[in-house]
């Protein structure tokens, strides 16, 4: 009978020895699901602020076409986000155009040199400034 009584400690002690294992193995695939998932919105946030200044962008080169004299929009929601824009004359029908595009509690900004003219307004060099993210919480 002992040597039953072993048997069955020895079973007991290979089946815990396999939880152990599989627990382990969970948690890890866990941890890298939490990371691809937050890479994941990271990169959705990036993609909604990339587009919002754009939007911004277009906004102002929409209000330089009609009137010369356009000075950009303060911030305003749109979609999900918001926009806004300073556009600065640089004399003869050229422009300095700064267009944020906010999403959760971040910015991205763009600026822009544009050209007025009688077809329209038109975009003759572009930069992304640096992002403004949220402060860190401690």
């Amino acid at each position: 009978m002992s040597a039953r009584r072993g048997e069955r400690g020895a079973a007991l002690l290979t089946a815990l020895l396999v939880l152990f294992l599989v627990s382990i193995a969970l948690a890890l695939l866990a941890t890298a699901l939490q990371i691809r998932l937050r890479l994941v919105l990271q990169e959705a946030e990036a993609l909604q602020l990339g587009a919002l200044s754009d939007a911004a962008l277009a906004e102002a080169l929409h209000g330089l076409t009609y009137d010369a004299a356009f000075s950009g929009q303060p911030e305003h929601p749109f979609g999900a986000g918001a926009l806004a824009s300073e556009v600065e004359s640089l004399g003869s029908n050229r422009y300095r155009i700064r267009a944020t595009g906010i999403y959760r509690d971040q910015r991205r900004t763009v600026e822009a040199r544009a050209l007025r003219a009688p077809g329209g307004a038109r975009v003759t060099e572009w930069r992304r400034l640096r992002e403004s993210l949220p402060p860190t919480k401690k």
